[in-house]
């Protein structure tokens, strides 16, 4: 029986990425799972892979900037479901734009889907949840909530606002037994991300030095971001209010060793002695 069991678990950007892999560890530990994307987005493989843990999988094509698409879509899962007991409350965008090059059209998009989209979510989660006064959400933010970084201006402040607005939302639903959360991935192998990569003049070379920004030198693979979201929607987090986790390899809390004049080689695995000080017994 895995720690999911029994449960049912609504997934938002369920089609591809961070968001895909989370419904497919909840199925794993037992829970069924809603898939939640855009009419344009295609849940086959979502839907493969809750099924193929021997769940039930149910899709809801939906528009997390349309408010009114919002609560239709927790009521058709509810419906078909039953009673919501998780949410991982995961759509969004990434444009990446110089400051001073940043359209109104961009910054608008961005703010609709990541912002407004993660609150629609979260006011529905809240709403359906309070009744039965239990429940766990986890929003998705970002290391670039925490850390700046060139061309993300825009993006970053919808993440920043999403981690505000999940203190907030934790410090009001709390007593109602509703544990609110949020993780920040670091930089995470998905279609949105090498998109982006492929924008640049040596893609491969593009991919090669951010890696290398990286603690652990890597980028994260979606199912290891999805691992900490299941975490925090488990009761194994049943202490865990109102934070963020920070899932990024290291990179906002770390120099990747040999950066500033260290060597990065590890150190040599065969025993050695410390030498004797001077004038102590030998």
């Amino acid at each position: 029986m895995g720690e999911m069991s029994g449960r049912t678990a609504l997934v938002t950007g369920a089609s591809s990425g961070i968001g895909l892999a989370t419904a497919a560890v909840l199925a794993r530990e037992g829970a069924d799972v809603a898939l939640l994307a855009r009419p344009r987005d295609d849940l086959e493989t979502a839907v493969e892979s809750v099924v193929a843990q021997g769940r039930r999988a149910f899709t809801v094509k939906a528009d997390v900037g349309d408010p009114n698409a919002v609560r239709a879509a927790f009521e058709l899962v509810e419906a078909q479901f039953g009673p919501i007991d998780a949410v991982h409350n995961n759509a969004g965008i990434s444009r990446v734009s110089p400051l001073v090059d940043t359209t109104d059209t961009v910054f608008d998009d961005l703010m609709r889907t990541n912002l407004a989209g993660s609150f629609y979510v979260l006011r529905e989660a809240a709403r359906v949840m309070q009744p039965r006064r239990a429940g766990a959400i986890v929003s998705t933010g970002s290391e670039l909530a925490l850390i700046g970084q060139a061309g993300y201006v825009a993006y970053s402040a919808t993440k920043g606002a999403i981690l505000a607005m999940t203190r907030s939302a934790a410090a009001e639903l709390s007593s109602w037994g509703i544990r609110v959360n949020a993780v920040c991935p670091g930089t995470t192998r998905t279609p949105l991300l090498l998109a982006e990569f492929d924008g640049a003049a040596d893609p491969e070379a593009e991919l090669a030095d951010n890696a290398a920004s990286v603690a652990v030198g890597r980028f994260a693979e979606p199912r290891e971001i999805a691992e900490a979201v299941v975490f925090l929607l488990s009761d194994r987090a049943s202490y865990l209010v109102g934070t963020h986790l920070v899932a990024d390899g290291g990179r906002s809390s770390c120099v990747p060793a040999g950066s500033i004049g260290i060597a990065a080689d590890p150190p040599p695995t065969e025993a050695h002695t410390t030498p004797p000080m001077e004038g102590s017994p030998t």
